[in-house]
C-alpha cells in the first residue's frame, strides 16, 4: 500500500512546478477541438465527442462543421436537431449512446419487443423523432457487418469523406430557410405561373394518364371542360381552378424534366414546379381558405399532397399533412355514407366517395413510408367504395340529375378501376399497417398466414382486361394500372412477412415467410422494370416498395450464404438476385440525378450490395468493394456540380423580371430546403453513425 501510495507521489506534478500566470500576461484561449479539427478549422461545441481523440482525452466536443444546435431550425412548427433528413430519405439514430468507431462499439441488450430492434428514435432528451418498423432505411440493422464494411471502404477510398466535406457546408445555417408564414398570393400572381398552352397540354395530359389513373380526385370531364375555357378567357377563370391547373402541372413534372420552360436559362419545368407547388401552398393555407371545407379546397389540398409526394418535397411531414388531411375530409363528414335525407347530389355523393378513398390511401402510404400506424382505422368510417364507372357516364348524371347507376363488373376496365379494386384490400392493409407498426408483440403467425392469405386473393382478382379492340394507348394503360397494382398489394406482403423472415434462428415459419418477402420483392422490381421499359415510366418516378424490396433481396442473399439453401445448392440464382436489386440501385440513381433526393437510400444500397457481393465472391472482393465506393463518389460528384440547387435565386428564375412571383420565392425556398439540404444533412449525419464514423472523417 505504501508503495502504490509512493508511485502516485512521483508521478504527480508537484504544486511548485506548475505555471504561474504573470499578471499583466493575457491568459490564452484553451483549444476547443482535437488538434485535427483544429488544423481544419473544425468548429465544435462542448455536448458530444467529435472523434476518438477526444474522447480518449476527455475533450467532450463534437464538430459542428456538419451539424448545427438543436435550437437552431425550425421546421413545420416543430423544433428539431440539426441532423434532420428527408423524410423516406432520413435515418434515426440507434437506440444507444454513440460511440467512437476506434474502439469496438458496445451492443445493446436484446429487447424483448422485436419492435425495439427495428424502429429508431432519433435524438435525445426532448428533441426526438421516430421511425417505426415499416421505414424501410431501418432494414440496414440486419446487416450486422455493414458497420465495419462501410469503415474499411472508406479507409480505402477517402474521397467519399473529401467529397462529404465538400457538400456538407451547403446544407450548414448559411443555406437553409426557415418556413415562413404564408403569404397572401393574388389570382393574378397564380395565373401569370400557369406554363404556355403546349407545355401545360402535356403535362395536363400526362397527370390524367398517371396520376388521375390511380388518385381520384377530379372529374376529367369538367376539368377538361374548364381547361379549355381558361385558354379562351383566362381572367373569367375560378382562382380554385387555377390552383388545381398548377398542381396537377407540378405533379406532371416530374415525368418531364426534359422540357424547358426557359432555354436560355435551361430551365426545366421540374425547376417551376417548385414555385407552382408554394404558390398553391399559400393560396390553400390562407385565412380565406381556412379551415377547407368546400369540395374545391379539400380536393385542392389532395392535389397538394400528391404533387408534393410526386416530386419528394416535405417527405418528413407528410404523414402529419395527411392526418390533417384526413381529419379535414371527416369534419366535413366525408367518412360517413350520407343518409338519403341529405342535401346531396348523386354526382356529389359520388365524387366525395372518390375523393374520402382517395385520401385514407395517401394517408396509408404515408404511414407506411414513415413506420407509423395509419390515422385512422376501418371501424372509423362507413363510406362506400366508389363506382367503377366512367367520368363521361357521371357526367351525364350530374347533367341529367338521375340517381347513379349500377358500376360495371370488376373485368371492366374503367376511369376508376385501380380505385375501386385497391379500396377492396384497404381493410387488410390497414390491419397489416397497424400490425407492423404497433407496439405489440407480434407472434401470431396464425393471423399472419390469414392475412397473407387475404392478399393473396386479392392479386388473383385483379383482372386481365385483355379487350383486342383497345387502341395501342388504352393497352398500355391497362398494363400500367395492372402493375402499379400488383406493386401495392406486394409492398404489403413485404411488411407483413417481415417479422418471421428476420428471425436469428431459422425455422419452418422463418422459411415460409422468406420464401414469400422474395417472391414479393422479385415480383415488385420486376414490375417496376417493365414500367420504365413498355410503359415508358421514368426511374424517378418509381417510388412505392422500391427501396424496400431491394433490401430485402439483398438481405436474402446474404442470410443464405453458408450452409443453407438457395445460394448454396443454386449458385446460378445468386447472380440474377444481385442483378434484380442493382436495377433497383440504377432507378434509385436516377432519382437522385432528376430530383437530388434518396441520396440516403442509394448510399445504404450501394454499401449493402457491395457487402453482400463481397462475401459472396470473396475473390472479387476488392473489386466489388471499390465498385460501391465509385457508385457513391459518382453520384456525390453529380450532386457536387449541381449546387447552384440550394441557391436562394434558383427556385424561381426570372423572379427580377417579374417581381410579383417573389411573393412567394422563400415559400419555395423553404420546401426544398426540407428535401434537398436536408437530404445533404443527413447522408453520412448521424442517423447513421457507421457512417458518420469519426476514423474516417478525422485522418483524411
Amino acid at each position: 500500500m505504501r508503495e502504490s501510495n509512493s508511485k502516485v507521489t512521483t508521478n504527480s506534478v508537484p504544486m511548485s512546478s506548475q505555471r504561474v500566470i504573470k499578471p499583466g500576461i493575457k491568459r490564452r484561449r484553451p483549444p476547443l477541438a482535437c488538434i485535427q479539427c483544429y488544423q481544419r478549422k473544425l468548429k465544435c461545441g462542448r455536448e458530444f465527442p467529435c472523434c476518438s481523440r477526444c474522447v480518449k482525452t476527455g475533450n467532450a466536443n463534437r464538430c459542428t462543421y456538419r451539424n448545427k444546435s438543436a435550437n437552431t431550425s425550425s421546421l413545420d412548427g416543430f423544433s428539431l436537431d440539426g441532423h434532420q433528413g428527408s423524410g423516406a430519405g432520413a435515418m434515426t439514430m440507434p437506440l444507444h449512446t454513440p460511440v467512437s468507431l476506434t474502439e469496438t462499439p458496445e451492443r445493446p441488450p436484446a429487447s424483448s419487443n422485436w419492435n425495439g430492434k427495428t424502429t429508431h428514435l432519433k435524438g435525445e432528451e426532448n428533441i426526438t423523432k421516430f421511425y417505426g418498423c415499416s421505414y424501410p432505411l431501418n432494414f440496414y440493422q440486419q446487416f450486422t457487418e455493414l458497420r465495419s464494411y462501410i469503415i474499411q471502404v472508406k479507409t480505402k477510398n477517402p474521397a467519399i469523406n473529401a467529397i462529404r466535406d465538400e457538400i456538407y457546408p451547403l446544407a450548414n445555417d448559411g443555406y437553409r430557410i426557415s418556413p415562413l408564414a404564408h403569404k397572401a398570393v393574388t389570382a393574378d400572381t397564380l395565373r401569370e405561373l400557369i406554363p404556355k398552352k403546349p407545355v401545360a397540354d402535356t403535362l395536363v395530359q400526362t397527370y390524367i394518364d398517371r396520376f388521375e389513373v390511380l388518385h381520384r380526385v377530379l372529374d376529367k370531364s369538367t376539368f377538361i371542360a374548364e381547361y379549355n375555357r381558361h385558354w379562351s378567357n383566362p381572367l373569367c377563370t375560378p382562382t380554385s381552378f387555377v390552383v388545381q391547373l398548377l398542381l396537377v402541372t407540378a405533379a406532371a413534372a416530374i415525368f418531364h424534366p426534359e422540357i424547358y420552360i426557359d432555354a436560355a436559362t435551361q430551365q426545366t419545368v421540374y425547376d417551376h414546379a417548385i414555385g407552382w407547388l408554394g404558390a398553391a401552398d399559400s393560396w390553400l393555407n390562407s385565412p380565406a381558405n381556412q379551415p377547407p371545407q368546400s369540395w374545391d379546397i379539400l380536393a385542392g389540398h389532395c392535389l397538394l399532397l400528391i404533387a408534393k409526394r410526386a416530386n419528394y418535397i416535405q417527405e418528413a411531414s407528410f404523414w402529419m399533412y395527411t392526418g390533417g388531411l384526413v381529419r379535414w375530409a371527416m369534419a366535413a363528414g366525408y367518412h360517413r355514407e350520407a343518409s338519403p335525407a341529405a342535401r346531396i347530389s348523386p354526382y356529389h355523393r359520388e365524387m366525395r366517395r372518390r375523393l374520402w378513398a382517395t385520401i385514407v390511401e395517401l394517408d396509408l402510404q404515408a404511414a407506411v413510408e414513415r413506420g407509423m400506424p395509419p390515422n385512422i382505422g376501418i371501424e372509423d368510417f362507413n363510406a362506400i367504395s366508389p363506382l367503377n364507372i366512367d367520368d363521361n357516364k357521371l357526367q351525364e348524371i350530374q347533367e341529367s340529375g338521375h340517381n347513379l347507376p349500377e358500376g360495371m363488373p370488376r373485368d371492366i376496365l374503367t376511369d376508376t378501376s385501380f380505385q375501386v379494386l385497391l379500396y377492396s384490400s384497404l381493410t387488410v392493409r390497414l390491419e397489416i399497417c397497424a400490425l407492423v407498426n404497433g407496439c405489440r408483440e407480434q407472434d401470431d403467425f396464425q393471423r399472419v398466414l390469414a392475412l397473407g392469405e387475404k392478399l393473396e386473393v386479392e392479386l388473383q382478382n385483379i383482372p386481365e382486361w385483355n379487350n383486342p379492340r383497345n387502341s395501342p394507348r388504352q393497352q398500355q394503360t391497362t398494363m400500367y394500372v395492372k402493375r402499379v397494382l400488383n406493386i401495392h398489394l406486394y409492398q404489403y406482403i413485404l411488411l407483413l412477412y417481415f417479422q418471421f423472415a428476420v428471425q436469428a434462428s431459422p425455422s419452418f415459419k422463418s422459411k415460409i415467410c422468406r420464401r414469400a418477402r422474395l417472391e414479393a420483392s422479385l415480383k415488385v422490381l420486376d414490375h417496376y422494370q417493365k414500367l420504365i421499359v413498355d410503359e415508358k415510366v421514368p426511374e424517378q418516378a418509381c417510388r412505392t416498395g422500391l427501396v424496400l424490396a431491394a433490401l430485402n433481396v439483398c438481405h436474402e442473399i446474404y442470410n443464405e450464404i453458408g450452409p443453407l439453401i438457395t445460394v448454396a445448392v443454386f449458385p446460378q440464382v445468386s447472380p440474377f438476385l444481385i442483378a434484380t436489386a442493382e436495377k433497383g440501385l440504377y432507378i434509385l440513381e436516377k432519382r437522385v440525378n432528376v430530383t437530388l433526393q434518396g441520396l440516403n437510400e442509394y448510399y445504404i444500397l450501394s454499401m449493402i450490395l457491395g457487402l453482400v457481393k463481397s462475401r459472396l465472391w470473396p475473390e472479387s472482393r476488392v473489386t466489388s468493394d471499390q465498385e460501391a465506393a465509385d457508385r457513391v463518389i459518382r453520384v456525390c460528384t453529380m450532386l457536387q456540380m449541381r449546387q447552384a440547387v440550394i441557391q436562394p435565386d434558383y427556385f424561381l428564375p426570372g423572379s427580377v423580371s417579374s417581381p410579383r412571383r417573389l411573393d412567394f420565392q422563400e415559400k419555395a425556398s423553404s420546401m426544398l430546403s426540407n428535401g434537398t439540404t436536408d437530404l445533404l444533412n443527413s447522408i453520412f449525419s448521424e442517423d447513421f453513425e457507421f457512417i458518420n464514423d469519426s476514423n474516417g472523417y478525422t485522418f483524411l
